[in-house]
This record gives C-alpha cells, structure tokens and sequence, in this order.
C-alpha cells in the first residue's frame, strides 16, 4: 500500500500545475458579490452558497474537473516484460498512458481536480483525488472486476475534504455492475484513501464476438460545497470478448498480439525446428512479431495443408533411421494460413542434440525457402501440437487472428 500510495501522489502531483495556498487559514472576507458568468478552464461548476464558510473565504465558484493522468515518473524503463505483469504492476508503470495493459489485465488511470475559484476566475484552494482501477481478464469467463484505489494526493489548507462517487457503464454485449461502495459517495481527507469495486458481465454467446469498453462517471463535491456531475468521463481499454474459443466465453484486452509459446526444455526437436527457421531463414522467418501467423480454425484447411507439406509429392517426406521415432513437423503450421507449402519447396532439417546441446542438419533445401520440414520424434511433435491448442483457449485466438510463436530455453 505504501507504494501504491507514493505512486499516486507521484501522478497527481506531477500532472498538474495550479496556485497552491500557503499554509493557514485565510483571512475573513466580506461576502463577495454574484458572478455573472461561470469561470472558465476548471470543468464543471457550481455557485458557493452565500454566508457558507467557503464564500466567506473568497470562494464564489466550486469546480470538478477530470485532469487526465499523471505521470507516474518523469523517466522511467520502457515497458518490457509487460505480458508477465499483475494488474497491480502495470498500475505502476512510468509511461502517462491513461490505460495500461497487456493481454490479459489493464489498469485504467485518472485524476479529478476539485477547485475554489473567485469571481477573478482565480483558483485559491484545490483538492487532487487519483483514481487507479486494475482489472485481471478471464480466458475462460466472461466476467471481471476492477479493485479501484483513490486517493487524495493534495489538498489545500482551506478545503475541508471532498466526496467522490465512481460508477461505469460499458459498451457492446456487456453489462456494468452497481457503482462503487453501492453508489454513496465516499468522504475524503488530506492524504486518505479508499478502496471499491467496479463489476462487468459480457452476455457474448452463440459463437460471437463482442468489442466493448468500459467508461467512467464521477460525481463529488467539496464539504460545504453542492454536489456536481463533472461534465463528461473518461474510458478504459478496449476489450474483446468472444464465444468462439474453448468451452465457453472469454475476454482478453485488445492490442496485443497473441503468442505461443514452445520451451525447448519440453518440446525438445519440435521447438528447436522453429527457432531455427526464424532465426536462419532470410525472408520467411514466420512466427516472429514482424511476420506473425495467422490461426485458421478450420481442421479440414488444416488437414489438407499437412498433407502438401508432408506426403504429397514430388519429394514425399521420408523417415530418417537415425532420429527415433522420426516424424514430420512443419513450419509455419499447417493450422495457420501461412502453412502448406508443398514439402519440396521446403528447407528439410534435422535437430539432434549431443550431451544437452542442439545443432541442426540442413539436409535439403536453401535458407530462401519459405517453409521448413523437420524430422521430429513422434512424441514431441504431437506435444508441440498439443501445446499450440492449449495456447488458443489460453490466449483466446480467435479464427484468423495473428500470434507469435516464442521459443524460451
């Protein structure tokens, strides 16, 4: 909690710029005269009562506004690793995105400004809330929840705390949960924070895709003051929830690409026949994020293209005595639109390994082919396969969507 804490008060107060009032109560003021004309630049506002402690101050205008979010850091590392990282952590992140996300999980990031204004259109007191909501996606369920944090990263001397009530609603074949702490709004001091939930429920059925995206409504005002709806709000991710993959629905955050991934430590031949045709072939280097493949759902496609690259002719694929239980694997996959390229036109390889160290044997074929056929024992080759599926449901690659193919060690 205590970096989440210093991370919010890093956003808030690297975001914004505004008069700051110094330390101490004001001196009483005669009760300023009525503004005509509402003050411009500090979102919605609302007259303060006359003979109210806040006009008293000075005070004619209180004003919400939806800021933006701030940078967490003015430098930071770039975002690398980001797949493997919690909703927490990407929370965290250096970047000023206002939505931060890998595939899988995201956390939305905002600030409100809440501000006294004088008829001068001056601001002499303000109060700065930073709301973080981090999500984690289901790959097998179509519901989610955001654990939101707000928290007061500044608030001057003269504003004697603030209110805030968050609800959402959400696009496409989703229905938004109840607002956050059941719609009342919470009460906020200097430097206090709380902490709610946002809940979603996509209805995508059928075998249907649904695009869908959270946005966000903010209601508060300073103690004292009236309560105002800030004019407008502000949006989440991009999601994308199907009923196309699996045995049942699911969601992932649009943008980034899928992957599958191979350790070589468990698929022996198999993944290293891939890692070597993206590494050595010249323009065919399939299956990496600059030439991705692309999935086709269609088993009998699938089949068919299996067939071109293994046991149709010219040059059948042959069973190489010195490789145990020698089978045909090929790259790109006959499960991707890339696949089926007959086999003569392949590079043909064989990986073996000596006492835990992989070469591979380029029997036939040039480094300008566009396709590999490696002899693979039969064992690793199905597993690869079998992977490959588990890494549809898990990633939720939806028919004719592009992913990477990551070999780890």
């Amino acid at each position: 909690m205590k970096r989440v804490r210093r991370l919010l008060a890093a956003m808030a107060s690297l975001a914004l710029t505004g008069a700051l009032l110094a330390l101490g109560a004001p001196p009483a003021a005669a009760a300023p005269a009525e503004s005509r004309a509402t003050p411009h630049g500090h979102g919605a506002c609302t007259a303060t009562a006359p003979g109210s402690r806040l006009r008293r101050q000075g005070a004619a205008w209180s004003c919400l506004q939806v800021v933006g979010p701030a940078r967490a850091h003015a430098a930071g590392p770039a975002r690398a690793g980001a797949t493997d990282r919690a909703p927490a952590d990407l929370c965290t992140d250096p970047s000023d995105d206002p939505v931060v996300s890998t595939r899988h999980a995201y956390c939305t990031r905002e600030a409100v400004r809440y501000s006294l204004i004088t008829n001068e259109n001056q601001e002499i007191g303000h109060a700065l809330v930073a709301i973080v909501t981090p999500a984690q996606l289901s790959s097998s369920n179509a519901q989610w929840r955001e654990d939101i944090t707000v928290l007061v990263a500044e608030m001057t001397p003269n504003i004697p705390g603030v209110t805030l009530a968050l609800s959402s609603t959400c696009s496409g074949q989703c229905i938004a949960g109840a607002p956050a702490w059941g719609g009342a709004p919470v009460v906020l001091g200097p430097d206090e924070t709380k902490e709610g939930t946002l809940t979603y429920n996509s209805t995508v059925s059928g075998g249907a895709v649904s695009f869908i995206q959270p946005a966000y409504q903010v209601e508060g005002e300073i103690l004292g003051a009236i309560p105002r709806h800030v004019n407008g709000s502000w949006s989440g991710p991009e999601l994308r929830c199907d009923a196309q993959v699996g045995n049942g629905p699911g969601c992932i955050v649009m943008g980034h690409l899928a992957n599958v991934t191979l350790p070589k430590s468990v698929y022996g031949a198999a993944a290293v026949a891939y890692e070597w045709a993206q590494k050595n072939l010249t323009t065919n280097n399939f299956g990496t994020a600059d030439k991705p493949l692309q999935r086709d759902a269609d088993d009998t496609n699938a089949k068919n293209r299996r067939a071109q690259s293994c046991t149709l002719g010219p040059l059948p694929f042959k069973p190489d005595p010195t490789v145990t239980d020698d089978s045909c694997d090929e790259f790109p996959f006959a499960k991707s639109t890339q696949g089926g390229t007959n086999g003569s036109l392949c590079a043909e390889i064989i990986p073996r390994q000596d006492s835990g160290v992989w070469s591979v044997k380029l029997v036939r074929g040039t480094l300008n082919a566009p396709c590999i056929r490696a002899h693979v024992p039969l064992n690793e080759n199905t597993g690869a396969g079998g992977e490959l599926g588990r890494a549809v449901v898990a990633d939720r690659i939806i028919d004719h969507e592009w992913y990477q193919v990551i070999i780890t060690p």
